[in-house]
């Protein structure tokens, strides 16, 4: 994993001992420190990128997720905010503005550090249970009679069928029927644990020709990560599912793919240039009956648009 650097914004100085000694265990994470005391030395400090820990009293009176949505629209950060609310329910309001997570205040400097280490931020260090002892000859040929039977004794030939399958050959993206599939699970998720699960529209205004659907997907893939799910949906719409992303982190990646596909200078069939719509919107909801609801909604206005 490359090293990035770890921006502290903390007013207590134990605080931003903790957080320099996390970055201290994160070892070879960790390219280099720097630390802020108030928020106009942040401002001050331009763009960043890397990691970014944030105490709440360095912000004054502001409110702390909506700064955080602000603050991520400009930069390209993983953020995590301190907290001294109850943990469970401070982190899902930073994940739900787009931030990886909350830890609770007096910090942990060991969880802070399995954090930074992490490549997406995600805490480290949870117990797997015990498995139980097998016999691995005997696992072996129940594993390969099964697969086998999936894979028609061809386990390549058969994974390659699958992903096939669920691909659509024009635009790499996936299926519509295994995008709205994935769209149920990840729905039903969302409103399960409370996780934040966006969704952005792109529409065109006009029709691409078949030879730039690839210059299309490719823009928007560039900007998604291995759990988000994209399709073609019709002619002139394309999706995006992005679990665990809140408000501020899909109208983030709504931008940055709006801008690149107006850079591609699109025509449409009949030469004239194309204008790019996009919309999103967030889960969970209270006045949303299900996932079709969700879809519906943003297919028909969204909650911001570019």
């Amino acid at each position: 994993m490359p090293k990035r650097p770890f921006t502290i914004l903390a007013a207590n100085p134990e605080v931003r001992s903790q957080c320099e000694k996390a970055a201290a265990c994160a070892g070879d994470a960790i390219s280099e420190v720097t630390v802020y005391a108030n928020l106009q030395e942040l401002q001050a400090a331009g763009e960043l990128e890397g990691l970014v820990v944030v105490e709440p009293s360095a912000l004054g009176e502001l409110s702390m997720h909506e700064w955080a949505i602000a603050f991520l629209r400009k930069h390209k950060v993983l953020l995590f905010l301190l907290s001294n609310g109850t943990a469970q329910d401070a982190d899902g309001l930073a994940r739900f503005v787009g931030a990886q997570g909350a830890l609770p205040l007096p910090l942990d400097a060991d969880e802070l550090a399995s954090r930074l280490s992490s490549p997406f931020g995600t805490p480290g260090g949870i117990p797997r249970p015990m498995m139980p002892v097998v016999d691995q000859a005997t696992l072996e040929e129940n594993l390969g009679a099964q697969l086998g039977a999936i894979f028609g004794q061809n386990d390549a030939t058969g994974r390659e069928g699958f992903v096939q399958s669920i691909t659509d050959s024009e635009t790499g993206l996936f299926t519509v029927d295994y995008w709205e599939h994935r769209l149920e699970e990840e729905f039903k998720r969302s409103n399960r644990f409370r996780f934040p699960l966006g969704l952005v529209t792109f529409r065109v205004d006009g029709l691409v020709s078949d030879d730039k659907l690839l210059d299309v997907s490719s823009i928007i893939l560039l900007d998604t990560r291995d759990v988000d799910v994209v399709t073609r949906f019709d002619d002139q719409t394309f999706l995006a599912l992005l679990p665990h992303t809140g408000p501020g982190g899909a109208a983030l990646f709504a931008k940055r793919v709006h801008d690149g596909l107006n850079s591609l200078g699109l025509h449409d069939l009949v030469g004239d240039s194309v204008e790019w719509t996009t919309h999103s919107i967030v889960s969970p909801d209270s006045s949303l009956s299900g996932a079709r609801d969700f879809l519906a909604r943003a297919l028909s206005e969204g909650v911001s648009q570019i």
